[in-house]
């Protein structure tokens, strides 16, 4: 019989990284991004398995689901080559237990009111000793992170199959880009920023826009999403309601369906793209105290 153990407890590690940062005239002091640590739950379980057609009985395995959360800029990646890493376990006894298995290619994301959120979940090499009342994981986790940055605004017309060739941000000034004054060149990379859909419809006695809004481009670049401005240039409050992206071996595309309440005399799409920039892999040293009866204790404090 399929037989499952949660056994939950709820830690909370502070952790602060420095993130350098260079200002192209000369260096400016070291910014700090706080990342949160939490460790949510340590558990016993196991889930039933298929062999060649039949249910097969699986051992039980302590697991440890852990969560990383950061403010903007700084955002997770859940980059696949970042492999397996370990941290060392040991248990009330004494006795020293197989390391601890986490899979950072495996990071299930997500970004919520500029705050980004990344999840893992950490295997024991074995189970403690039936005595032990709690298990100390140390080691060092280096978590793959990246930059949020915004490009400059763009504006598309609203209609339906609307589309128009930018310059992709990073690439050219800033103050460049705003003038008009940029020659195009092949070593330039552009991107095509294009509308699917777009229409408006009423809800709840307001204008409402829908559309399908993406973002192709031939080179590398890393989009995390839209946002969409009004004409003084703040940002709107926009539903995200659902998208994808695709690639072959020479192009990527993102497509989003968004929908938002639209401002008074709204003429052109003004838009940004938010997108990733990669950064060294953060070394986070890890040594807390995890109780199996809810008892959880950092080793720092």
């Amino acid at each position: 019989m399929d037989r499952r153990i949660i056994i939950v407890a709820r830690f909370f590690l502070c952790v602060s990284i420095a993130w350098g940062t260079e200002a192209r005239s000369g260096g400016k002091p070291e910014e700090k991004y706080p990342v949160e640590i939490v460790f949510t739950s340590i558990g016993v379980e196991k889930s039933s398995m298929l062999a060649n057609g039949a249910t097969r009985e699986p051992p039980l395995q302590l697991k440890f689901g852990v969560s990383f959360q950061a403010r903007e800029p700084l955002n997770f990646v859940n980059s696949y080559n970042s492999g397996i890493q370990y941290l060392d376990a040991v248990d009330s006894t004494g006795r020293k237990l197989a390391p601890v298995e986490f899979r950072m290619g495996g990071m299930s994301l997500r970004n919520e009111g500029g705050k980004a959120q990344a999840a893992v979940t950490g295997v024991a090499g074995e189970l403690p000793s039936p005595q032990a009342s709690w298990v100390r994981l140390k080691g060092t986790l280096r978590i793959p992170v990246c930059r949020s940055v915004k490009s400059p605004v763009y504006e598309l017309p609203l209609e339906k199959e609307a589309e128009e060739h930018v310059l992709l941000p990073g690439t050219v000034e800033q103050g460049e880009a705003e003038s008009g004054d940029i020659v195009l060149s092949e070593g330039i990379p552009t991107g095509r920023i294009f509308l699917r859909e777009c229409s408006t419809f009423e809800k709840n006695g307001k204008k409402m826009r829908k559309m399908i809004l993406g973002l192709g481009v031939e080179t590398s670049f890393d989009l995390d999403h839209f946002e969409i401005l009004n004409e003084k240039g703040d940002v709107l409050k926009t539903e995200f309601r659902g998208g994808g992206s695709r690639m072959n071996s020479t192009c990527r595309e993102w497509t989003r369906h968004l929908q938002f309440e639209e401002p008074e005399e709204l003429r052109k799409l003004r838009l940004r793209l938010v997108y990733k920039v990669p950064a060294e892999p953060v070394s986070v040293p890890v040594d807390v105290k995890l109780g199996m009866r809810g008892v959880i204790r950092d080793r720092k404090k």
